[in-house]
């Protein structure tokens, strides 16, 4: 049977559209409103396209400004100062006086916060240096603690510590050509160089773990498998996690065929079909459907 709708699913659509325009009425997911998703739900016009727009929003993991707010107090509540004071980077009394150290920091501070871009990329994002400007904004961080991966190279001695704030990592392979591209092994072998990315799929994270063992890695959260669009059934691996009935393949193929129809591709670079989506950007390992724009296509979130 090719991909259909089961039976017993004919009210998950309007169940899971329902919920969605609740989370947007009650504020709790922002950045969009009623009438953008009223146009991206307009894109998916068979029953059985309808049904994958509601996997979609049900598969959705989404992270607000305000979430993002949210993670950078965890990291500098939390991760951070445990890991500073282990690494004897900065003798930290309790947590006001990190935040001291961050909004009062000046060229003697011990510690520098680097974003990771991606200028030196043929299609360089954008999305490393919004992150790095919000991680400022929401911590007060004084700007003489930022700095520029270009000029790690004219940094003082004294400082300890190089924190990379990123909000996704995924195959992991975007940082390693980062890291190779600023020689930050040589960084490595006089500082500790920490790894902070607010989302972290598993696998990206162990590549990481394998290919540059010098980094020190703090997510905030971590993805997994079930974070995908086309993941697997445990107990059958050709069966659609999803709804445990349909075919995985059957599941890509309509999927291929919906977006060649509104001329937007499959899959996207670094693609691993992930249902991610931050306020600020959707990160290009996340499914196509929901960033990208065509003359027949409008997406749920900007790119």
């Amino acid at each position: 049977m090719t991909f259909h709708v089961p039976p017993d699913r004919q009210g998950f659509c309007d169940d899971v559209i329902h919920r969605f325009r609740q989370l947007l009425h009650k504020g709790i997911i922002t950045g969009i409103d009623p009438i953008r998703l009223n146009n991206w739900l307009a894109n998916f016009v068979t029953d059985e396209d309808r049904y994958v727009a509601a996997h979609l929003l049900n598969g959705l993991t989404y992270r607000s400004d305000a979430m993002v707010k949210s993670s950078f107090q965890h990291l500098a509540h939390c991760e951070l100062p445990q890991m500073l004071r282990t690494r004897e980077v900065m003798a930290l009394d309790d947590l006001e006086s990190f935040d001291r150290a961050l909004c009062e920091g000046d060229d003697r501070s011990p510690i520098r916060f680097v974003a990771v871009d991606g200028t030196f990329e043929k299609t360089p994002g954008k999305s490393g240096a919004v992150v790095i400007r919000a991680f400022k904004r929401h911590l007060n961080v004084s700007k003489a603690l930022l700095c520029r991966p270009e000029r790690l190279a004219g940094l003082p001695t004294g400082v300890k510590a190089l924190i990379f704030i990123d909000d996704l990592v995924g195959t992991g392979q975007q940082f390693e050509t980062f890291a190779s591209h600023y020689d930050l092994a040589s960084h490595a072998k006089q500082r500790t160089l920490v790894y902070c990315p607010l989302l972290a799929f598993n696998a990206g994270l162990t590549k990481l773990a394998r290919a540059l063992p010098w980094l020190e890695m703090h997510p905030v959260e971590s993805l997994d498998e079930s974070h995908q669009f086309f993941r697997a059934c445990a107990s059958d691996p050709t069966i659609w996690g999803a709804d445990k009935v349909n075919k995985v393949q059957d599941v890509r193929d309509h999927v291929a065929d919906l977006c060649g129809r509104n001329a937007i591709p499959s899959r996207t670079k670094h693609g691993l079909d992930l249902v991610v989506a931050f306020e600020h950007a959707v990160p290009n390992n996340s499914v196509s459907m929901l960033s990208i724009k065509s003359a027949r296509w409008q997406p749920l979130f900007d790119r």
